[in-house]
């Protein structure tokens, strides 16, 4: 039995610059927890509309986590000899079996580091995080990957979450 999992970490190239930065400090203070709301939500999930619809909307506004590492970038107009390289931090995406790419969002810290303790949690709403994943180019947000209460948000339920982020931002990018 095959028991890798049904997607492939990739970083997106830091030399190709999106719309938005995921550099904003916010959540001061913030104990890296699951929000209990959104936690809840996810616990009720059972496959109904009747479940799902409260999820997504309580994925709106609650604190979520997604991942991003540094990657190794190469400053071309340095004048020294050789090449100077520098780190910026890209964000991490999956890619399903089916060539989709998803945007990973985990409802604590802890959730995100046992999923990948080499990558650094951001703290972003959720809606923001849905944003950024159309704005990636991302055909999804994965709420908690890999756990039952995993909650995959696509098509029509994604782009009305990250219009909550673009009116409560007047209507530009997740920057």
């Amino acid at each position: 039995m095959d028991r890798s999992p049904p997607w492939s970490i990739s970083v997106r190239d830091p030399a190709v610059r999106g719309p938005h930065e995921l550099h904003r400090p916010a959540f001061s203070g913030d104990t890296g927890a699951a929000d209990p709301e959104l936690v809840a939500h996810l616990a009720a999930l059972d496959g109904t509309a009747a479940t799902r619809l409260p999820a997504v909307r309580a994925l709106a506004t609650a604190r979520v986590f997604v991942p991003v590492t540094a990657a190794l970038t190469t400053d071309l107009a340095s004048a020294s000899p050789g090449l100077d390289k520098h780190a910026e931090m890209a964000l991490v995406t999956i890619t399903g079996r089916d060539g989709r790419r998803a945007v990973p969002a985990f409802t604590s810290a802890a959730a995100l580091l046992a999923w990948h303790p080499d990558v650094r949690p951001v703290p972003v709403e959720g809606a923001r995080a849905a944003r950024t994943a159309l704005d990636d180019g991302a055909a999804a947000v994965l709420v908690d990957p890999g756990q039952p209460t995993q909650l995959v948000v696509t098509g029509s339920e994604l782009d009305q979450l990250a219009a909550v982020w673009s009116e409560a931002t007047g209507g530009g990018p997740a920057g």
